[in-house]
């Protein structure tokens, strides 16, 4: 029987993790999540696995609530109509949330019943509790009924045996589930690989820093942190309540994820926190949670950050706390909030400075408690960049030179139970802007260049006598005093008449001519579209 995987996405990047189970009789899906960009992308919303390839999964196997595991989903719905989705309470209602406000109408079934096994074509399938930074986030444990070959995936997790706010990591369940499999494969994070803490830290271990800076005379501590992180929320809520302040959760995430963490049960009430109307935003001792903790151009944490918020004006007497680490390829959005609020003379602590961010993925210690418990005879590391699986590989075989490792990448077909690599040809992540619709690579070239060098829009009109009418519009592109835009506009004018010809089609002329000129006198090379009617 086959019994293989093979990465969509999530392997070789940070972010649109994908797998996909390959079976005999068909596949099925773990996971499905979107990638946000790491450069300036001009208003594209994010990235997604390519759907292109794929038959229809017998199933979907969601792990957690998160972005890049979730964010996804909705366009694999709507290309595979009906399918049933496997998710987590949490996960659920996030996915229902999502689902809601996707600009089409999606149809699927959703089962959160997880701690049932599903047998799909020989293979079990059960989840398994782990530790992470959003609640209710599982591994999932795959067996081969024919071979006794076991996977344990999980690819975000920690483990975390003090946090009082979910269950530790069920190596029971692990155990009993593997102990009479005949090989055993794990796939384990590797985004923490290249950190110098070997042990992540619990929820727990950042109560004192946090008890000690709300205690603090400042009227207004701002916290900013991941908003599906609702443990922290409900430590920093009830340290705020200890230290006599009012909490606000201030942004649209924030408030999303705690109402859907109340709707499964998570937490008790929504009814503890305070809104902007309610409080003396200047004079009231204050626990405001922000949202945006990345720095993005709309969120909360900007908006403040720039003093362009209209109910919190940041000043000398606050405090900011960042209660988070950067995403890659977010360093700059958040350094530019930091000297933003800096110039307001704001005090700010990050966790470079104080034990206040636990980051959710294994470090190495942590890794190597589930290999003891585990005790696989394969390794394969997943979830993160090239470098970071690379390094992750090279841990393994340094400390376990009998194991086998292999290292894979996106779209390399990994069977289990040959233990063989066989690639497949990559596909291009699927580009998604304004109302989830796809966008073509070409067109994001083209993007570029008019960002880059500005839109020359050319209109000539003539008839076999010669030309009639011109129009030229300029987007984008300054004009210095030597060279005024009339100066390009008659210029372009006269190599349009130039060039006129009333039975051949001269515009690629027009256009590169057009081009040269601000060429040579601004050094730029401006999108030219040159459009010709001859009546």
């Amino acid at each position: 029987m086959s019994f293989s995987i093979c990465p969509i996405g999530g392997l070789g990047q940070i972010g649109s993790n994908m797998m996909q189970v390959l079976t005999d009789q068909g596949s099925f899906i773990i996971d499905c999540g979107i990638l946000f960009p790491y450069e300036d992308t001009f208003a594209i919303n994010y990235l997604i696995p390519n759907f292109e390839n794929l038959d229809k999964p017998l199933a979907i196997f969601i792990t957690h609530g998160h972005e890049d595991h979730i964010g996804a989903l909705p366009h694999l719905i709507e290309k595979f109509p009906g399918v049933q989705v496997y998710a987590p309470p949490f996960a659920a209602e996030l996915i229902r949330n999502k689902v809601e406000f996707f600009p089409r109408e999606l149809s699927f079934k959703l089962n959160t019943k997880i701690h049932d096994t599903v047998i799909l074509n020989n293979v079990e399938v059960s989840y398994i509790q782990v530790n992470h930074s959003i609640p209710d986030t599982y591994g999932i444990f795959l067996k081969n009924q024919k071979t006794g070959t076991s996977v344990f995936y999980i690819s975000d997790f920690k483990v975390d045996d003090k946090n009082e706010h979910e269950p530790y990591f069920d190596f029971k369940k692990l155990n009993e589930l593997s102990k009479e499999c005949s090989k055993k494969v794990l796939m384990a994070d590797s985004t923490n690989i290249t950190s110098r803490q070997e042990k992540t830290h619990s929820e727990n271990d950042l109560i004192p820093s946090l008890d000690k800076y709300l205690q603090e005379d400042s009227q207004r501590v701002f916290i900013t942190t991941f908003s599906s992180n609702i443990h922290r929320l409900k430590n920093i809520y009830e340290r705020s309540k200890k230290a006599n302040r009012k909490v606000v959760l201030y942004g649209r995430s924030m408030k999303n994820y705690w109402q859907a963490a109340h709707a499964v049960g998570i937490v008790d009430s929504v009814d503890g926190f305070y809104d902007c109307g309610d409080v003396d935003v200047n004079h009231d001792r204050l626990t405001i949670l922000v949202s945006g903790c990345q720095g993005d151009f709309r969120s909360t944490f900007r908006r403040i950050a720039f003093g362009q918020d209209s109910y919190f004006k940041p000043n000398s007497n606050d405090l900011f706390l960042l209660s988070s680490k950067a995403i890659p390829g977010n360093e700059k959005k958040i350094s530019l909030c930091l000297n933003e609020l800096s110039r307001f003379g704001t005090a700010i602590i990050t966790s470079n400075d104080d034990l206040i961010h636990a980051s959710g993925h294994a470090g190495k210690s942590d890794l190597k408690v589930v290999f003891d418990n585990f005790l696989p005879d394969v390794y394969i590391p997943i979830h993160g960049e090239g470098f970071f699986l690379e390094r992750h590989n090279k841990w393994i075989l340094e400390n376990h030179k009998n194991l086998k490792s292999f290292k894979l990448l996106n779209f390399d077909e990994f069977n289990f139970e040959s233990l063989s690599i066989k690639q497949r040809e990559e596909q291009a992540p699927q580009i998604i802007l304004g109302k989830a619709v796809e966008f073509s690579k070409e067109s994001i070239k083209d993007r570029r260049k008019i960002a880059e060098g500005g839109f020359v829009s050319v209109f000539v009109v003539g008839n076999k006598a010669g030309l009639l009418d011109f129009k030229c519009d300029v987007l984008g592109i300054s004009f210095p005093k030597s060279y005024s835009q009339d100066h390009f506009v008659k210029n372009i004018e006269q190599i349009a008449k130039k060039n006129y010809k009333a039975n051949k089609d001269f515009s690629e002329e027009v256009r590169i001519k057009s081009r040269k000129l601000f060429v040579d006198l601004l050094g730029i090379k401006p999108v030219v579209k040159v459009t010709i009617s001859i009546v």
